[in-house]
């Protein structure tokens, strides 16, 4: 029978867990009530769970208190000051692509926090016998015996070319660190078989203009197994402020207890007992002594936070609670979720013609875009910046300017067609902004010098972003217009008020480009001393102008008609992407270097392409009908 502090230790290691989703059994008592009391609370419950679901989740027991006093922890990472809750988040999404992760042994999903300590506490070197308090992350195993993190599948591996190279089956895609460090791989330029390790540490330093993406993936891979170790071994939580700059690399964990244990006088007395408080720590954590754990890491904590504060420049807690408030609560899938249930409702709306659901409809649009604002307003509060500067940021602004243009239509038109099409548009950027990590970095971090206070910057990025997002729109109510013309031909009213708001979203977004071009133009004058340059972003938002404008004019002119102007709506938003995504994913050349991103290549260009099938198949159905009604007349 286990013992007391052994059944509170497995208490506390279980609320660190994912919540479960509802059991079977849950589910099926509520088909034993009746329909009559469902129907009225069902949207009621799914209001209540959204919006007490954060706080219900961090109620359970004293681990998550203590886990919450962890998660607020000022650390240096990235050129910022951050909560230890931001590192551990974005550690494990760079290394596994993942949010949670499960213990070897046990099978339990840890979320990034409890994870992350895990693997701190666990690393052996911090055993007094070790003396392993060294800066070279080449001696991880020296002082340490593989454990099961080592041996966990840890690291993501997304090359099929990389995976071969290291003999792994085509569907593995996570390789552990402890086979990385055994591994070895043929070099295809030599054709000789060496250590990986070694020959990626060959490979970083050769001059070379290009790497191939062979040699790039396996540097990606070599570097997130040296980024493990060196978070492993306390290099990289960097916990103490310098005293004469601000900006400075902080003092890591490693490098304090290494003056900490060498004199007393090496530290200031608030931190004395840095040293002897975390291996007390360490040791009541790995004796799974939950009651001595949360008092040892209470009194570890604040002796962390008084040398913080003692410093010249100590981190500002505000901003701090703020940022793992902004993780808590994730605005942004609160967003995209009243985004799709307007989806549902507008749609139900169409089909039965209920006024209440038409009003729900546009009440979830509105509690969409006030999530998206709240998003937007938390970012600010902790980087001190607008939130334009990285494709995260743009595509869930791009989501807001939709939903803005769909409300507004709709109040114009109260046709269901604006709301419905922006809420469809807005919910995809939404969830592939939440579901999309690897390719869509959310972390916070600090702008290039050329971005910082610099007015011209915000008001080019956010009207540029604000007409691709008119585009977008216009994309949706093209596709909207060509499922028309298959699926209901007969509907000419339908057709004729889409082509409307279709020309109007066109000319929005035509002069909201112009004008962050020109202004564009403007930051780059004031920033590199020219106007215009043809660098390959300047080129393609010339050409994506150029386009809609052709579009316009083929429509004044009376050169398309209805079928014409949704195909071209829908076509020329391949500029769009090219301008916004391909430059800086696929061209990754230019003076927006600043903006380059890597992955999701395969899947935008399989998205284009199953776009140009239905085009096609759009066009050839018009094109059939069409001559068939040739054919029937005398």
């Amino acid at each position: 029978m286990p013992s007391a502090d052994a059944e509170s230790w497995l208490k506390m290691r279980a609320s660190c867990l994912v919540p479960p989703a509802m059991s079977l059994s849950d589910n099926a008592a509520l088909h034993g009530r009746k329909y009559d009391l469902i129907r009225p609370s069902i949207f009621a419950i799914l209001v209540t769970g959204l919006l007490t679901g954060p706080a219900i989740a961090a109620e359970p027991s004293q681990y998550d208190t203590d886990w919450q006093s962890w998660r607020t922890l000022p650390v240096q990472d990235g050129g910022r000051c951050k909560p230890l809750d931001s590192l551990a988040r974005e550690t494990l999404r760079l290394l596994a692509n993942r949010t949670s992760f499960e213990d070897p042994d046990t099978g339990e999903r840890l979320e990034p926090i409890a994870l992350y300590l895990a693997l701190l506490f666990d690393w052996q070197g911090w055993d007094p016998s070790a003396d392993a308090l060294a800066d070279d992350p080449a001696k991880f195993y020296t002082h340490h015996k593989p454990d099961k993190w080592d041996r966990a599948p840890l690291l993501r591996v997304d090359h099929f070319a990389l995976r071969a190279a290291l003999d792994l089956s085509e569907d593995r895609h996570f390789i552990s660190p402890l086979e990385i460090s055994r591994a070895t791989l043929r070099d295809p330029r030599t054709n000789r078989t060496q250590d990986f390790l070694t020959w990626a540490n060959q490979v970083r330093q050769r001059e070379l203009k290009s790497f191939s993406t062979l040699e790039r993936k396996s540097l990606e891979l070599a570097g997130n197994y040296w980024i493990y170790c060196e978070h492993r071994m306390g290099r990289r939580l960097l916990l103490l402020p310098t005293q004469e700059d601000p900006q400075a690399a902080w003092q890591s964990l490693t490098q304090w207890l290494r003056a900490a244990e060498r004199t007393a006088a090496a530290t200031v007395p608030p931190s004395s007992g840095v040293r002897s408080e975390f291996l007390e720590m360490r040791a009541e954590y790995r004796q799974r002594d939950t009651t001595r754990f949360n008092v040892a890491s209470s009194r570890w904590l604040d002796t962390v936070r008084a040398a913080q504060a003692a410093t010249a420049n100590p981190p500002d807690q505000r901003i701090i609670d703020l940022e793992v408030a902004y993780y808590r609560w994730m605005p942004f899938r609160f967003a995209w979720v009243f985004s799709l249930a307007a989806v549902v409702c507008v749609t139900l709306s169409g089909g039965t013609g209920r006024k209440s659901l038409y009003a729900i409809s546009i009440a979830l649009s509105l509690a969409s875009f006030a999530a998206i604002l709240w998003g937007f307003g938390l970012r600010i509060g902790i980087s001190g910046r607008a939130p334009v500067t990285n494709m995260f940021e743009s595509v869930v602004y791009v989501a807001l300017g939709v939903t803005l243009f769909g409300l507004i239509l709709e109040v114009i038109t109260r046709r269901r067609h604006a709301l419905g099409v922006a809420a469809v548009v807005s919910t995809v950027a939404l969830v592939l902004a939440d579901t999309c990590p690897a390719v869509l970095d959310a972390s916070l971090r600090p702008l290039q010098p050329v971005l910082r206070n610099n007015f011209w910057l915000v008001t080019h990025v956010m009207t540029v972003t604000l007409s691709y997002a008119a585009f977008a729109l216009a994309f949706g109510i093209g596709n909207l217009t060509l499922g028309h013309f298959i699926f209901c031909p007969q509907r000419r009213e339908s057709i004729a008020a889409l082509t409307h708001f279709n020309y109007r979203t066109i000319q929005v977004g035509v002069l909201l480009l112009a004008t962050g071009t020109v202004l564009g133009g403007i930051w780059a004058d004031y920033s590199w001393g020219r106007f215009w340059g043809w660098d390959p972003k300047e080129v393609w938002a010339l050409i994506s102008l150029l386009g809609y404008l052709a579009v316009l004019h083929a429509r004044y002119v009376r050169w398309v008609m209805e079928l014409g102007l949704a195909t071209m709506s829908v076509v020329c938003f391949a500029l769009v992407v090219m301008s916004w995504y391909g430059v800086n994913y696929v061209l990754s050349a230019g003076l927006h270097s600043y903006g380059f991103g890597d992955g999701g290549r395969t899947y935008v260009l399989t998205a284009v392409a199953v776009q140009f099938v239905f085009v096609a198949a759009a066009v050839g159905a018009a094109s059939m009908r069409d001559c068939a009604t040739e054919m029937q007349e005398p």
